[in-house]
């Protein structure tokens, strides 16, 4: 028993050996964002990583400096082994943050440069993935007013999107993996470009979507079209809606605040046409008007309710039509066809003509359940 107790121990003890692969702060670089452009036959890597704190007593403080650096190569493990002969540490990637892709990269194509984000055992799957309109190195090189650490920031935008009441897709290098490896969609992925203010770059701005056919971007959306695939993939929660106000003799607006909502989609094949169906259950408050009349009141209610079905529509059906004039799926109505129709995609999987024959069926049920703080708004009481 004695021995047997001694043979248990010294297996223990081995499980609890400590960390093998441990990786001291002073002997690596923390990568927090990358950014991939193409420069003529070769890929140029930059990587935007922490300084260590200096100082006599080894630093500390508030802040967090960081230095990025580039390299090129005709790999990406190539232009990262040239950034490592440029960097004293090397280069760690288990704390990724974002990766960022220059428009002429992502116009030739995206899926070459992801292989070793898949491969390499520290690099993180759940790292946001951006598109720039410029390129990549330029947008790590900014520096903002809100924020030590470029990568960071750009990563709170999306992060903290639906409370702040912006529109983000917030798509992760595994969503991205996951759409170009899936037949019957396509890849669409938030676009962040450096933002001036008073004459010089200041901070970051969410700038639309860019759309993808197969893995090469095709073309971008802007402003509230951008809201279509939130709203097929029920992500619209805290956004914003502005519509006209009943008896608009003033040129009135409200403002509605979406705190809930669920869409479900369904694909249907009849004959040869594709019903691509929406339902949407939503229900907010009205926070903002500027016309003058009790919005609560049930003939008023009814028409902001129109208001608010009117956006769904138009904002679904105009995104997809700006991506079926690129060849783009973005819907993922090919791949509920694949799915559910097997026989019938194999029949039109070779082209995407079938998005032509797409017919839309949206039904919304919106519940406006609050008001704010006030039941009728200052300019209305003041008519009575």
């Amino acid at each position: 028993m004695r021995c047997l107790q001694c043979c248990f121990a010294l297996f223990f003890l081995i499980l609890l050996s400590g960390c093998w692969d441990k990786k001291e702060l002073n002997e690596v670089a923390v990568v927090m964002g990358v950014g991939v452009d193409k420069v003529e036959d070769h890929y140029k890597i930059t990587a935007q990583v922490i300084k260590p704190p200096s100082g006599e007593n080894g630093g500390g403080g508030s802040e967090l400096p960081t230095w990025s650096v580039s390299a090129e190569g005709k790999t990406v493990l190539g232009a990262i082994r040239n950034l490592n002969e440029l960097s004293p540490r090397r280069l760690y990637w288990a704390h990724l943050q974002v990766i960022i892709f220059g428009d002429v990269l992502a116009r030739e194509g995206v899926a070459p440069v992801l292989t070793w984000f898949e491969r390499d055992r520290d690099s993180r799957a759940g790292a946001q993935v951006f598109v720039t309109h410029g390129t990549a190195e330029d947008l790590l090189n900014q520096k903002i007013e809100l924020g030590d650490i470029p990568a960071k920031s750009m990563e709170d935008f999306i992060e903290g999107s639906q409370m702040r009441q912006i529109n983000a897709l917030e798509i992760s290098l595994r969503d991205l993996l996951t759409s170009l490896s899936t037949p019957g969609i396509e890849p669409v992925l938030d676009v962040i470009d450096p933002k001036e203010i008073r004459g010089k770059v200041e901070t970051f701005e969410l700038d639309g979507a860019a759309i993808f056919r197969d893995d090469q971007l095709k073309g971008y959306v802007n402003g509230s079209e951008t809201t279509g695939t939130e709203i097929v993939n029920s992500k619209l929660n805290y956004t914003i809606i502005e519509g006209s106000c009943p008896e608009n003799k003033n040129n009135g607006y409200f403002g509605f605040q979406i705190t809930d909502f669920l869409s479900k989609v369904k694909t249907e094949v009849k004959k040869d046409k594709i019903i691509f169906k929406v339902d949407v259950e939503l229900e907010g408050n009205l926070l903002d008007q500027t016309c003058n009349i009790d919005l609560l009141r049930p003939d008023h209610l009814k028409s902001v309710e129109k208001e608010i079905d009117k956006f769904i529509r138009e904002n679904v059906i105009k995104e997809f039509k700006t991506a079926k004039d690129l060849d783009s799926d973005i819907y993922g109505i090919g791949r509920d066809v694949r799915r559910y129709y097997p026989d019938y995609w194999q029949k039109i999987r070779d082209s995407s003509s079938y998005l032509n024959q797409v017919e839309f069926d949206i039904q919304v049920e919106s519940n406006v359940r609050r008001s704010g703080l006030i039941i009728s708004p200052t300019q209305e009481q003041a008519r009575k």
